[in-house]
């Protein structure tokens, strides 16, 4: 899955920039759909927070994605509310969390297009 390249690098971004986790505020778990779908906990709420492959605790916002659109998403490659408005994306729980993903868009847009550009 491309998504697990920018996981690991949206980790590392984390430990650089964890005044993130004030700013959010929340937990994710992403779901990511394809052939070797994965769950990705995605801490912005607890401590100095932590990316993590699997279920963690309780999320506060459950995402469900393609891993392709997940990608194109936090590389700013692709709309969120145009993935969501075309069913591609999917929020359960804590909506106004769903708004603040640009925040993980901000935290490591070069680590992640270099992620998307060597896939």
């Amino acid at each position: 899955l491309q998504s697990e390249a920018v996981f690991a690098a949206l980790g590392e971004a984390l430990k650089q920039k964890p005044e993130v986790v004030k700013r959010v505020g929340g937990v994710y778990l992403f779901k990511i759909n394809g052939n070797d779908g994965k769950s990705w906990t995605v801490d912005l709420k607890n401590g100095a927070g932590f990316v993590k492959e699997g279920e963690h605790g309780k999320a506060d916002c459950t995402i469900t994605i393609k891993d392709d659109d997940f990608v194109g998403l936090i590389s700013g490659q692709a709309n969120g509310q145009q993935l969501f408005m075309g069913g591609k994306l999917k929020v359960a729980g804590n909506m106004a969390l769903a708004m603040k993903l640009e925040e993980l868009k901000k935290l490591s847009p070069a680590g992640v297009s270099a992620q998307r550009a060597r896939l």
